[in-house]
This record gives C-alpha cells, sequence and structure tokens, in this order.
C-alpha cells in the first residue's frame, strides 16, 4: 500500500513536470492573444481593461506591467494604473462574467475619480479644471453607455448579468497619485485593501489602510491648482458596507463608510473654513503656514465625537467689519461628547488694525473666538453651520488714545493727544438672525487732550453696554453705557488741579457706523459743578455785574441732561439741562466746521444771564435773558420742523 501510494505521487509529480512546459506555453500564448481582454472589454465605455505586457510562470498567478482599468457609470467615471504587479487570477470564474483577483501586490500606482457633468442635477456642480482626466473619456461623455449598450426589453436583460469584479488582499506600494473628484494626492503612499463590486449593481470595500509616507492634498492639479495640505504623514483606515451605487449616489455614499484619518502636515490657509463662518454675516478668519493634526473617526457616515483638527500658525486673522485681529494662536474644530461641535481660535497674543490704518491700536494676549453648532452632517453637507458665537478678550493694552481721533468729526474743536489704557470686551451672538450682546469696558489715566486749543487732562472709564448689534445692518444699540471721568484739570477754567468729574449715562444710544450722523444718544449725568462748561462757552474776563456766576460755577453736585448727535462734521449737544440747589444751565451746542456755535441760558437764585456763541463771538444777554432764550428756542423749534 505505501508502495503504491509512493508510486501514485511519483506519477503526479512527473505528469506535473511533463504538463508544466506545456502550461508555461499555453498560459503564456493565451495572455499574449489577447483573447482575455477581448472578453472583459466588450462594452469598453462601460468597462475597459488593459495591460502593457503579462505572463505567467505558475497556474494562476498573473504577472502584468502597465495594468490599467477603467470604468464608467450613468454618474462618475474613474480609472486605476499599476506599473508592475503579480495577483491570482481565478480562470473559471471568468464565464460567470467574474474577475477574481486575489494577493495583488503591485507598484507604481494612480487612481482618479471624477463626477459626470451630465450624471444628474449636482447641489454644487463639478468644476472641470479641477477634475482629474481619465484617459479615453470626455465628460461630458460623447458616447454614453447607457445609451450605447441600451437594452430593449426585461428579458434581455435578465439574461446578460453585469462583471462582478472582485479584488482582495490587496497590497499596493509606491501609491503616486489619489485624485477624486477636484482632490488630489500626489507623493508617496501604501494601500492594503480590497473591493467587490458588480457593475451597476452593489459595491462594497473591504477593511483598507492607506498609509501616507509623503506627500501633499491640493484642488486640482497644475498652475490653478490650490494647496490644502503639505508635508503630509499619517494613514487612513477605513471600510464601505455593500450598498447599490443606483440607489445611494453623491454624498449619501457616506450612510455606508465608517474608519478613522490620522493624518499631520502643514497647511497654507484656514480659508475654507471661513466659509462656514461667513453665515454670520460678519466673521470671518483664515491662518497662513502652520502645522495641523488631523483625527477624523466615523462610523456609517457620521462623524463621532473626539473627532479633532487642530492647526497652529503664526498667522491667525479674524476680521469683521472694518477691524482685524491677526496674531499667532491656533484653531480647533472638534465633536464634544454631547456630539455638538466647535470651531475655536486662539490667539496667542494678537494685535487689532483698523482698515487703512498702518499700526495697531490694540494689543493683547488670549483673545478667543468660538463658534458652536449640532451635530456635524457630512451627508447633508453640513459640517458647520454655526449656531451661536462667543468672543472673549479677556485684557488688552490701548497703547495711544490718540488713535480715537479718527472718530471725532473733524472741525469740533476735540483732539486727543495722549494717554493709554486697558480694554476687555465680550460678545454673543445666534442664528438665525445673529443680532448679538456683549461689552466693552476701557480704563485710561493720564488721557491728554486740547478743546480749541485749550489742554485738558483727567481719567477715562468706559463700559460700552451692547445691546443689540445688527452687523448686517451695521446698527449697534449701546443704551446703558457709562463713562466716568475723574481727576479732569483744565488749565485756565478756574479748576484746582484735577479735582473736578462727571458720570455720564447714556439712556438711549444708538451708534451706526458709516452713516452722516453716527451717535444719537439720550445722555444723564452727574456732574461735581458746572465750571468745565462755561469754561469752553464763556470768555475768561467778565464784567462786575456777572460776578454771582463764580457762586454758580461752585454748586456741587449737579444733575445734567442733553440729547447728543455725532457725525456730519460736527458734535451737537441739544435740549441741555443742568440744575443744582438754585442753579441751573440750559442751552443748545455745536461743535463743527463752522466754529462753536450754540445759545446758553444761567440762573442762580434771583440773578440769570444769557449768552450766544458764534464762531469766536460771545454775546452776553444782560437785559431780560430769559425772554430772549425763549424767544431763540422758539425760532430754532419753527426753522427744524418742530
Amino acid at each position: 500500500m505505501k508502495r503504491f501510494a509512493l508510486r501514485l505521487i511519483l506519477g503526479l509529480l512527473l505528469a506535473a513536470v511533463a504538463i508544466y512546459p506545456l502550461y508555461l506555453v499555453a498560459g503564456n500564448w493565451y495572455l499574449r492573444s489577447g483573447d482575455l481582454e477581448r472578453r472583459l472589454n466588450r462594452r469598453p465605455e462601460r468597462l475597459l481593461i488593459q495591460t502593457g505586457s503579462a505572463w505567467t510562470l505558475w497556474p494562476g498567478v498573473i504577472h502584468v506591467r502597465g495594468f490599467q482599468i477603467r470604468n464608467q457609470t450613468k454618474t462618475a467615471q474613474w480609472w486605476a494604473s499599476v506599473d508592475s504587479g503579480t495577483f491570482r487570477l481565478q480562470l473559471l470564474d471568468l464565464r460567470d462574467r467574474e474577475l477574481v483577483i486575489t494577493g495583488l501586490n503591485g507598484t507604481g500606482v494612480s487612481f482618479r475619480l471624477r463626477r459626470r457633468v451630465d450624471g444628474r442635477k449636482w447641489a454644487r456642480p463639478p468644476r472641470l479644471a479641477l477634475q482629474p482626466p481619465i484617459p479615453g473619456l470626455t465628460n461630458p461623455p460623447a458616447r454614453p453607455p447607457e445609451v450605447i449598450y441600451r437594452q430593449p426589453g426585461r428579458q434581455a436583460r435578465a439574461r446578460r448579468d453585469p462583471w462582478r469584479i472582485r479584488l482582495a488582499q490587496v497590497d499596493l506600494d509606491s501609491v503616486r497619485e489619489i485624485w477624486i473628484d477636484e482632490f488630489r494626492f500626489a507623493g508617496e503612499a501604501r494601500i492594503a485593501g480590497g473591493f467587490d463590486m458588480t457593475i451597476w449593481r452593489r459595491l462594497a470595500v473591504d477593511p483598507t489602510r492607506l498609509r501616507i509616507v509623503s506627500g501633499g492634498i491640493s484642488l486640482g492639479a497644475g498652475p490653478q491648482a490650490g494647496s490644502i495640505l503639505a508635508d503630509a504623514s499619517g494613514q487612513i483606515d477605513g471600510e464601505i458596507s455593500p450598498y447599490s451605487p443606483a440607489e445611494h449616489r453623491g454624498w449619501n455614499v457616506f450612510r455606508f463608510l465608517s474608519g478613522r484619518a490620522e493624518v499631520e502636515g502643514t497647511i497654507p490657509s484656514l480659508a475654507f473654513l471661513d466659509g462656514y463662518l461667513r453665515k454670520t454675516r460678519w466673521l470671518r478668519i483664515d491662518a497662513k503656514d502652520g502645522p495641523v493634526a488631523v483625527d477624523l473617526r466615523m462610523r456609517r457616515g457620521q462623524i463621532l465625537p473626539e473627532s479633532r483638527l487642530e492647526a497652529k500658525t503664526e498667522r491667525l486673522m479674524a476680521s469683521t467689519l472694518e477691524y482685524r485681529a491677526e496674531g499667532p494662536g491656533r484653531v480647533v474644530w472638534e465633536v464634544l461628547p454631547g456630539e455638538d461641535s466647535r470651531v475655536a481660535l486662539a490667539f496667542d497674543t494678537f494685535q487689532v488694525t483698523r482698515r487703512g490704518q498702518r499700526q495697531p491700536h490694540v494689543r493683547g494676549k488670549d483673545l478667543r473666538i468660538e463658534a458652536v453648532n449640532g451635530p456635524p452632517r457630512l451627508i447633508e453637507r453640513d459640517l458647520f453651520t454655526p449656531r451661536r458665537i462667543a468672543i472673549e478678550m479677556p485684557g488688552a493694552e490701548v497703547p495711544d488714545l490718540s488713535f480715537y481721533n479718527a472718530y471725532l468729526p473733524r472741525g469740533s474743536g476735540l483732539e486727543l493727544t495722549g494717554g493709554s489704557g486697558r480694554m476687555s470686551a465680550r460678545f454673543r451672538a445666534a442664528a438665525p438672525d445673529w443680532n448679538g450682546t456683549g461689552d466693552i469696558r476701557l480704563d485710561a489715566r493720564g488721557v491728554a487732550g486740547r478743546f480749541e486749543g485749550r489742554p485738558l487732562r483727567g481719567d477715562l472709564a468706559v463700559r460700552t453696554l451692547i445691546r443689540e448689534a445688527d452687523f448686517r445692518g451695521k446698527r449697534f444699540d449701546v443704551s446703558g453705557t457709562k463713562l466716568d471721568l475723574t481727576r479732569v484739570s483744565v488749565p485756565g477754567s478756574g479748576l484746582p488741579g484735577g479735582d473736578w468729574w462727571a458720570r455720564l449715562h447714556l439712556d438711549q444710544a444708538i451708534i451706526e457706523p458709516g452713516a452722516p450722523v453716527f451717535l444719537r444718544a439720550k445722555v444723564e449725568s452727574t456732574l461735581s459743578d458746572p465750571r468745565p462748561i462755561f469754561a469752553f462757552v464763556a470768555p475768561e474776563t467778565r464784567d462786575r455785574v456777572l460776578r454771582w456766576v463764580d457762586d454758580l460755577l461752585l454748586v456741587q453736585g449737579i444733575g445734567a441732561v442733553a440729547d447728543v448727535a455725532v457725525g456730519d462734521g460736527a458734535v451737537s449737544i441739544d435740549d441741555l439741562a443742568v440744575a443744582g440747589g438754585e442753579a441751573s444751565i440750559q442751552g443748545r451746542l455745536r461743535f463743527g466746521g463752522a466754529g462753536k456755535q450754540g445759545i446758553l441760558y444761567a440762573s442762580y437764585g434771583r440773578w440769570d444771564v444769557g449768552v450766544e456763541l458764534d464762531g469766536a463771538q460771545r454775546d452776553w444777554k444782560i437785559l431780560r435773558p430769559k425772554k430772549w432764550f425763549a424767544n431763540q428756542m422758539g425760532v430754532e423749534d419753527r426753522t427744524s420742523g418742530r
């Protein structure tokens, strides 16, 4: 029995040795004959497989060079090439219209996929200049396969099953290019995995790993390409559950995608995030040249918590209206445990510059801008649509207050000449109207200024309360804003050095940047005394008859109200009313390009006086000043249409 078995084994070996030369001749002849390609390529506009050369040294094991495969569906076209490779081919499966390749090892790989512009009504039409070229196909196709191979009856379709292409145990190195629609990877990578596709009917991707050794990702190729990620490295693991390409197209494919991407590189710009935050209608961001790390986790199209993108840059920028904050910092996009997502901009240091200005007027640290969204929905192409946004500036330096002269009307006579301060701010806004709220605080010491050539100095504290900020309409309600002036000194005004103070409250105030009159406010205030009012509107010397004015100026703790308008080249103070004890002052003033103009009526007990201002001229009204004042107000009211 043992001898029989040995003889049988020996016979089989001798038969194999005898048949092997026949296999080499027949197998290689068949591969060179082109019959296999003709069988596979009966519909080349739909599926085309080509090889530069092919040979076999062992049954079922094929060696190829210059291998290419191309496929076209109703919505997409794709092409892949391998410089050289080895695989096992199950020849008997070809009779059942199945191309089953296992153990594919290759080198020098390229893959391209693009949408057909005539395939469907895309939400965002394909940009042909950024799409990959597919050898032998045009976009749109000159001869659509669904027209060429249209089958008239159901029986014809039933008799001819579509080809199945199965690639398993794939291991490809020297992957030079992966170009999907507008996004192109070029560099050095390795792919291990496989896929199973029945043309038109079914597609599944095995657990597959793409390991990026080096390279970059760009929009398109050539001179028009825009770099997205440079110096890339890392790996991407993923799989696609079986689905029907005829039923699930476009972004719906992501419903079947699961995996994780861990990639690092250098990002030349974060301008792509601007497209999401611009939905707030007022905030824009960008970042230049910095390292980025991406950890993206997905399960059947859902982006999972702990997914994160972090980019560091030496030039992070955020702009709103006519201001731009700029400095080194980082941008973080992440999915939170509750599945909300957020984008946070954190400036290590920053400076704020107004458009048209070269020098920044605010410098500080730890500026933070944070926008929060609900769960990112990749399928709905809603990675980030912010629901609410917050800005926090904990503290910053205003090195030179003279910057704010740009907001004062020319010819108002008021000018800031020096001083510095500290500023902090916070702001909140929410969708859909993005009308926000917040406040800005400014504390300044030793503020120096000049009014009509007369110097003044003091301390300033401002809390600007933003009740409603309409960035789209450029209208800001700052009612409730408070302003404190302390330790004010006005040389030549009769004020003892640094003992005057005032507390102002803006009951109703609207700021409209760019409007002719950009500030309108109803002001209530408390003054230590009325001396500065007379210092600015009355001459330095008075007739002896008006000595009682000295007593009026010394009245302590008086209240004042007025309607203030700033813009149109002037500062207007209407309905001015000052009262305290036996003292009262009423009037209307305007400081602007035409000089100082206005009328003033003051009384103290049984004494009263009026004064009319017209440029440098002062006209004191001693005879019946109250009637004069009433007449003047009446004339002005009628001319203003009241």
